[in-house]
């Protein structure tokens, strides 16, 4: 018997305040932000973390009952599957970029909420951060690299992205805290899947000189572009701006001026048999920007051979005051792979 403490967003500490002023108990609610994701915290009372949904119940049983009463009991059953996962956790890094916003960030969503940790100092440890879904993407890297040694770090992170899952485990679009739908300036191309990525048919190459083409494109000096690329460099403008840089996914901002953008990518077979990929464009908005792709076939007979196509934007949005952004996907497919690139509309 005794006092439960109900409070928002407790810490470690906060837990030693309620256990030192006689409490027998917490139960602490997530902020509105974090919505229903739950971060673990060692607390040293009995204690559990709800979700902002669910503390706003307890919250109103509390002030509505004439002598509200609680229980905390901890049984040893672990359910998975029942809540809705993956969702995006407040502090993930999130797009634009403001370096280059042409450029899509971040590339991809990986694990970092209640990681379970390594026995280095204490029996295990849960943990939460980048810093726990860095791991996942470097580990998942140095596979893909014994895998297939021969990849360079561009191919391997087109086969993490063009890979990844952009569905929870309800088979309905990945979701941020806030429980709305998450865009690719939160997911990236989606949720890393390595079992996928391991064979992905095909590969967005990008090479060293493509990088100088870059920032050469982003107007740096010949001395800054020397700090990264030491010796003798030719300097030339990525045909289509930014955006034309041969990356797994398309950032395409319209304005005033720019009404249609045309971009190009080369798509590299890294599989053995002969095959034929068809193009699909996934457009929500069709009545505010046509997406056309140039061939839609695409054929591949040996493994390393190349294949280009150009993607033609028009926006055909009359009144932009309040256009904000949309997004889409393309998709090359042929029954057994499927290269997925995120594509993002803005107006400016």
């Amino acid at each position: 018997m005794g006092k439960i403490v109900v409070c928002t967003e407790a810490s470690v500490a906060t837990g030693f305040y309620v256990e030192a002023a006689g409490g027998a108990g917490m139960i602490s609610i997530t902020g509105e932000e974090q919505g229903q994701v739950i971060m673990v915290n060692s607390f040293t009372l009995p204690a559990l973390t709800v979700g902002f949904i669910d503390g706003k119940k307890i919250l109103s049983y509390i002030t509505s009952a004439a002598n509200p009463v609680a229980e905390l009991a901890f049984g040893h059953e672990t359910i998975i599957g029942e809540n809705r996962a993956p969702i995006v956790a407040g502090f993930s890094s999130r797009g634009p970029s403001y370096i280059q916003p042409e450029i899509l960030k971040p590339d991809i969503l990986a694990p970092g909420v209640n990681i379970i940790a390594d026995p280095r100092r204490e029996a295990f440890n849960i943990i939460s951060g980048t810093s726990m879904a860095c791991p996942h993407v470097a580990g998942i890297a140095a596979l893909l690299r014994e895998a297939h040694p021969t990849w360079s770090p561009a191919m391997i992170r087109s086969a993490i992205m063009t890979t990844a899952v952009t569905l929870d485990n309800y088979y309905r679009p990945t979701v941020d805290q806030s429980l709305g739908v998450a865009t690719p300036f939160q997911i990236g191309a989606g949720l890393v899947h390595f079992p996928m990525a391991r064979d992905p048919g095909l590969v967005y190459e990008t090479s060293v000189q493509d990088y100088v083409d870059l920032m050469c494109t982003m107007n740096y000096t010949k001395e800054q572009i020397s700090q990264f690329v030491p010796g003798i460099f030719t300097c030339s403008k990525l045909e289509g701006g930014a955006g034309g840089l041969n990356y797994p996914s398309f950032v395409v901002i319209f304005d005033k001026e720019t009404k249609a953008r045309m971009l190009k990518r080369t798509l590299t077979k890294v599989s053995k048999q002969p095959e034929t990929y068809t193009a699909r464009v996934v457009n929500p908005r069709p009545d505010d920007v046509e997406v056309t792709v140039e061939p839609q076939i695409l054929d591949f007979d040996d493994e390393h051979q190349l294949g280009s196509y150009k993607v033609e934007f028009k926006s055909i949005v009359i009144d932009t005051t309040d256009k904000g952004t949309e997004y889409g996907y393309i998709i090359w497919e042929n029954g057994v792979h499927q290269v997925k690139s995120p594509l993002v509309f803005m107006w400016n």
